[in-house]
């Protein structure tokens, strides 16, 4: 665990200085600069994009990390790389092909429900296109064990790119349309940066080699496969915003995503493990590891349960003070309740650990993609009954149920089919250590100023949570880590 620790632990403080500069564009800027309906067409774009994202790969990030450690040692290697780009831009094309063959259909429905989406279809497919080929290189970076710099383009120099572009907006040097422009082309840039990296890396090496038509065949089933699930997936994370967009409009939607973001902190941490442990993983499955397998598995779930407990907590007790620091938040404050919904779907989707990186590594790798399908069928049907009734809170909860039913799933399999369980006796203490100090932080006195609040607030919550852990020995890599940054400052 302990490149998982040392890569996870940088990505993590490179997220959460993400997290800082995204909280001003999106919780401060948007909201006091962009008109509620501009924001939500904002969101709807990235979102739409994002979710149409692996229709457009099929799959083939997910191939490059599965069949990379067979042969990046090989002198095939250059040969897969070809495959790989061949595959990549022959997606491509299909997929923008299929995209202007239905356009006219998706255009008249528009028409109907939401035209002011009809103008901006073609950034929809532009930014699709540069995100599907980021994540095909993004696989060949977590191969490489690398999450850092994807970290750091994703999380920091997008966010900066989108704060430099708000602020032109804010200033009027710049329209909204340039604005939707320019925040495509940092997206363009990322995939840029990234690209020349990897070259430099020698991961994109051109070869003529040529791979069995076998092997062909089986990395076409396992991408075609993985690209269910991983289109399945969007669909539980992102068609909620575009379902309220669709049946409570715009406005509703950039405070539901508002919402939505400020809880997604809680996640920072699994997906910087999950990043880094999914090479991990394939490498143990290919040397036939079942132990280390196991060890990633429990120690993942206890140390993100740990992680995503302190962030809940201080978001949760904090939740009248991030609101009141929000422009307009009489309007964004109809969403306090999203935070700790989506916020308590989201530490049970860290306590799971990495179930689904074990799933998608194994041989076992289409349930993970059958469970994918139903539960985003689930989640369809649970927003479509959930949102006319209790609105953002109805999308809120169906994000919630879908996650939990999913890990649940994955847990009875993991556990009856390959002996493989995250949780233990720690697991319920540290459970107990996040009731204790969550009563206590709503309990604390309001100071007089919410910035002061915050701060006394959340010092209080830390100390005494972090104690707590650290004094009973909850989790030893955390203690270690502790130990050795005070020993190194000695």
């Amino acid at each position: 665990m302990g490149i998982v620790i040392r890569q996870s632990g940088l990505s993590t403080v490179l997220s959460f200085l993400g997290v800082v500069i995204g909280y001003v564009n999106i919780v401060v800027l948007f909201p006091a600069y962009l008109a509620p309906d501009e924001l939500g067409l904002t969101r709807v774009i990235q979102d739409a994009a994002m979710l149409a994202v692996p229709f457009a790969q099929i799959g083939i990030s997910q191939m490059v990390v599965r069949f990379f450690p067979a042969y990046r040692q090989q002198q095939a290697y250059g040969g897969f790389v070809r495959l790989i780009l061949l595959f990549t831009l022959g997606a491509l094309g299909l997929f923008t092909a299929l995209f202007f063959l239905l356009q006219d259909r998706l255009a008249a429905y528009l028409a109907v429900n939401r035209p002011e989406i009809n103008d901006w279809l073609g950034y929809i497919l532009l930014l699709t296109l540069i995100l599907a080929v980021y994540q095909v290189l993004i696989g060949f970076a977590q191969s490489l064990r690398n999450i850092v710099l994807p970290g750091f383009l994703k999380e920091v120099l997008l966010r900066l790119f989108t704060l430099l572009d708000i602020v032109l907006y804010a200033t009027g040097r710049i329209d909204f349309t340039l604005f939707i422009q320019l925040l495509v082309g940092a997206y363009a840039l990322n995939l840029l940066i990234l690209a020349g990296y990897l070259f430099r890396q020698g991961a994109l090496q051109w070869g003529s080699a040529s791979i069995p038509a076998g092997q062909i065949r089986s990395m076409l089933g396992y991408g075609l496969f993985t690209f269910l699930g991983a289109g399945s997936m969007l669909i539980i994370g992102k068609i909620d915003s575009l379902m309220i967009a669709d049946m409570l409009g715009l406005s509703y939607t950039a405070i539901y995503t508002t919402a939505y973001y400020i809880a997604v902190l809680i996640d920072l941490p699994k997906r910087a493990v999950a990043q880094i442990s999914m090479p991990l993983i394939s490498t143990s499955f290919e040397n036939n590891k079942p132990a280390e397998i196991a060890a990633i598995y429990r120690k993942s779930a206890l140390n993100n349960l740990i992680i995503g407990g302190l962030i809940l907590i201080g978001l949760w007790a904090n939740l009248n003070n991030i609101f009141a620091l929000i422009p307009r938040n009489e309007i964004y404050s109809l969403g306090s309740m999203v935070v700790v919904v989506v916020g308590l779907g989201k530490l049970l989707d860290m306590a799971a650990g990495v179930n689904g990186e074990i799933l998608v590594m194994s041989r076992y790798y289409r349930v993970n993609v059958y469970l994918l399908i139903l539960l985003a069928i689930i989640t369809i049907i649970a927003n479509y009954l959930l949102i006319p009734r209790f609105g953002i809170v109805g999308a809120a909860w169906g994000s919630t149920l879908a996650l939990f039913l999913f890990n649940f799933s994955k847990y009875l399999f993991l556990y009856f089919k390959m002996g493989l369980q995250p949780f233990t006796v720690r697991t319920v203490k540290v459970l107990a250590v996040i009731a204790l100090a969550l009563g206590a932080g709503l309990l604390l006195p309001q100071a007089p100023s919410v910035w002061v609040d915050i701060f006394y607030r959340s010092a209080v919550i830390t100390l005494f949570y972090g104690g707590l852990i650290y004094g009973f020995r909850l989790s030893p890599e955390i203690n270690d880590t502790i130990i050795s940054l005070f020993r190194q400052r000695r």
